[in-house]
């Protein structure tokens, strides 16, 4: 944590020029361009590194996503080219529909429909989701323990919500569920997923691309919450 980029000690990358060691430095994907490629490093690491390396999703299994972020959408699109169906939770339905074309099978808007986990069960019949990336924290855990299948796996990425009251754990040990912490990955983990994208030529989902004297109107548009997929500041 203390090495990472743009985290509490290190500056970012929002720079013309970085310095880098070698064992940071991974090759992109050939088909990308370099707009596509600068999604990677985090968002579609966390998503691999959860789901793939420590997880183990495969065809058949269900995920549930929540939200329509950079590592909610890889999410959707490893599983997709996986063979695994996919629940996807917006509060806007025009998300969702953008969703589904990226093969999103199961679609809850959590506005309407408050009490998604309900809906998860009964839209699996009674089954629950195999695999879930827990995004929100406090506002969702309840939900996604409830939404879990026996055997399943909560891949804890974010807390979106904050932080705030332990949940109700026990229905884990009822159902032999885990939790999987996950923070980001390694070099192992980003040659793989590059390797993953590239065989399935797969292109990640950008919503805008800002200028680099339009970073701020970039963070402002961030913090909307208003994007679908990811944000990039070109150089």
């Amino acid at each position: 944590m203390p090495s990472a980029l743009g985290g509490a000690t290190m500056d970012g990358v929002l720079a013309e020029y970085v310095v880098l060691p070698e064992t940071a430095l991974v090759p992109a994907p050939a088909h990308l361009t370099s707009i596509e490629a600068a999604t990677l490093p985090c968002a579609a690491v966390t998503a691999w590194h959860g789901l793939i390396a420590r997880s183990g999703m495969r065809a058949n299994d269900t995920l549930l996503v929540q939200g329509t972020g950079g590592v909610a959408l890889f999410g959707l699109q490893f599983a997709k080219a996986l063979g695994a169906r996919t629940i996807v939770l917006s509060s806007s339905d025009d998300k969702l529909d953008r969703a589904q074309a990226l093969g999103g099978s199961i679609l809850i808007n959590y506005r309407t429909t408050p009490d998604w986990d309900t809906a998860v069960m009964r839209a699996t019949e009674g089954e629950g989701a195999t695999h879930i990336l827990e995004l929100g924290g406090p506002d969702t855990y309840d939900r996604s323990v409830r939404s879990v299948a026996s055997g399943g796996k909560i891949i804890q990425i974010g807390v979106l919500t904050g932080f705030g009251p332990t949940p109700n754990l026990a229905r884990l040990q009822s159902e032999n569920a885990d939790i999987i912490g996950v923070t980001v990955g390694s070099g192992v983990h980003f040659e793989d997923v590059n390797a993953f994208i590239s065989h399935n030529a797969l292109h990640p989902v950008v919503d805008r691309v800002f200028e680099f004297d339009q970073v701020r109107e970039a963070y402002a548009y961030l913090k909307s919450g208003t994007h679908f997929g990811k944000i990039v500041v070109a150089l």
